[in-house]
């Protein structure tokens, strides 16, 4: 069954034209979005990756610098011991961006320093050596996040407060002293805790929608103007020519002439189309001409013949009826036609008009084509003679018809 059978092939085809680009534009979209996924999920990766760079290296910097310049940590100092500067200034960035930034211990000293299930599983896994960087996305709906964490471990500057007890300083013994805590005694170059940052996934979700809204709309601008282009180029080389072949058609058709032909100005596919219609076109002008003559040639042979000659249906009805009929039967060609052969014959012949014609030359028509038959016709005005008739029938896969030769005979 034809898509949209009442639209013309003009809307039709653009319509096709529109649903297909639809569909790719659609697909198009998809793809962008899973792409703009991938690149929010990289950046997201690469500015983690850099904000745990910047704040191991701003902690390993004060362990530098206090050792440097021979800083000795009292309670006046306290804001100077690394792990809490750097968590410290790790707040302040959060602070103006919507990042979750600290650091994290399994052997925590400050309880907000405390892991929470999945930096503690990621803690053990860079203790079993799988690297020092982790990331995955975890949570469900509103509350899904990008988790990214990075192991640091302990340097000589690290020991100082983490190594050896009797070589922390008075302070750092003070707040955390040793028959208690648990933050003593990492060895050189052992997973000592790691940078964990934290973002929410609906703001890396708002930047992937702005992105692929930025490029829907830049595509659909794109795909609006090719339809519009495609339109305008399937109207002129498709769907003008096929208008002018169709109007050619019409004017032939409501004509009953085969005179007019098209121009071929192309060699593509429709320029073959028009050469096809021109060859028809003048093939049919060659055979209406040949019919127009040989009918003419027949009602040239049955117009004059002597003697009457009628054509007609199974079912009786005349369709030819020539002048020597009409003499015959006193009837004009213009009254004969349509009328049934049996008005014809005298009512004499009470089997024809018992049964009708139809049945009649049913029953016995195979008898009357074998030889010359005689029957009593009945004149227009109501008067009979004798008739001397030879019928004949033609038979094709479309119709049948008789046709009957008659003479009038002297009656015996």
């Amino acid at each position: 069954m034809p898509v949209f059978p009442r639209l013309r092939l003009q809307p039709r085809t653009n319509l096709v034209v529109a649903a297909t680009l639809l569909v790719f534009f659609l697909l198009t979209v998809w793809l962008d979005y899973r792409q703009q996924e991938r690149f929010i999920l990289e950046e997201s990766i690469e500015k983690a990756r850099l904000i745990a760079f910047q704040t191991i290296r701003t902690r390993d910097y004060l362990s530098a610098q206090l050792q440097a310049g021979n800083v000795t940590l009292d309670s006046d100092r306290v804001g100077l011991i690394p792990v809490l500067a750097s968590n410290r200034i790790g707040v302040q960035v959060a602070g103006d961006t919507d990042y979750q930034i600290r650091q994290v211990s399994d052997r925590y000293r400050n309880p907000a320093n405390a892991p929470d299930p999945f930096e503690q599983r990621t803690l053990q896994q860079f203790r079993r050596g799988a690297g020092d960087e982790y990331y995955q996305i975890t949570g469900a709906d509103a509350a899904r996040s990008f988790r990214y964490l990075q192991a640091f471990r302990a340097d000589q500057s690290c020991l100082e407060c983490h190594g050896d007890p009797a070589d922390a300083p008075q302070v750092i013994q003070e707040l955390y002293p040793p028959e208690t805590d648990r933050a003593y005694h990492y060895p050189l170059g052992e997973v000592i805790g790691a940078i964990s940052i934290q973002i929410p996934m609906d703001r890396l979700q708002r930047q992937v929608l702005a992105r692929v809204r930025n490029d829907a709309l830049t595509t659909g601008g794109i795909y609006l103007a090719l339809i519009f282009c495609l339109s305008l180029l399937t109207r002129a080389t498709v769907l003008h020519p096929l208008a002018l072949l169709g109007a050619a058609i019409g004017r032939i058709n409501r004509s009953g002439t085969f005179v007019e032909k098209l121009p071929v100005e192309r060699d593509d596919e429709i320029g073959e189309l028009i050469e096809g219609f021109n060859g028809m076109v003048e093939s049919l002008a060659d055979k209406q001409k040949e019919l127009t003559e040989s009918e003419a040639r027949f009602r040239i042979l049955t117009e004059t013949a002597r003697d009457g000659i009628i054509s007609f249906l199974p079912d009786g009805k005349i369709i030819l009826f020539n002048q020597a009929a009409s003499r015959l039967f006193g009837y004009s060609k213009m009254e004969s036609l349509g009328m049934s052969i049996a008005e014809l014959i005298h009512p004499d012949n009470r089997d024809l008009h018992e049964i009708g014609a139809e049945a009649y030359f049913r029953q016995h028509g195979q008898q009357l084509l074998k030889e010359l038959q005689r029957f009593v016709g009945r004149r227009r005005d109501g008067s009979s003679f004798s008739l001397e008739v030879s019928l004949s029938r033609v038979e094709t896969d479309e119709y049948s018809f008789y046709t009957a030769i008659m003479r009038k005979v002297d009656q015996e």
